[in-house]
């Protein structure tokens, strides 16, 4: 029985000490002012949370897209390469996000079957900001090539 709480406690420390050093984890606001990217398409706010799910990453962003409406959309998948089912602006898109490093994820958004829109973001090594650099297409089609930048709450 003892054996059995060690492993239990270890796994819960593991879960733990994997949170706590993944940077993206937390609050982050868009700051349109730094931000760059194709005209008309980029939100005029937006607050994105990452958070610890199991196996996988809960993304939920909030805001104002490009056109006045309201953001609100909510995921979580495994960071492990693979695609993945979810439902977005889009309809339902399958969303593949593979961590390269500790400050690095790259992502690729396909709705049905073809790459809509493939990224990286990156976090800076104070923790302080989170850049993503992305290309393809917006929820209405609409060509992009944005770099958003966004500081961490």
């Amino acid at each position: 029985m003892r054996k059995l709480y060690l492993v239990a406690a270890f796994c819960i420390c593991s879960v733990a000490l994997t949170a706590a050093s993944n940077p993206f984890l937390g609050t982050w606001k868009l700051s349109p002012a730094k931000s760059k990217g194709t005209s008309g398409t980029m939100s005029k706010e937006e607050t994105v949370v990452f958070e610890s799910d199991g196996n996988g990453v809960k993304r939920t962003v909030t805001g104002i897209d490009a056109d006045g409406q309201k953001i609100n959309m909510s995921a979580t998948i495994p960071w492990d390469g693979k695609e993945h089912k979810v439902d977005g602006p889009m309809g339902p898109a399958m969303v593949a996000v593979k961590s390269v490093n500790d400050h690095t994820i790259n992502l690729t958004v396909k709705v049905n079957d073809k790459v809509v829109t493939s990224g990286r973001v990156v976090t800076s090594k104070d923790g302080k900001t989170m850049t993503g650099s992305f290309k393809g297409e917006d929820p209405k089609g609409r060509k992009i090539d944005n770099v958003e930048v966004y500081d961490k709450q």
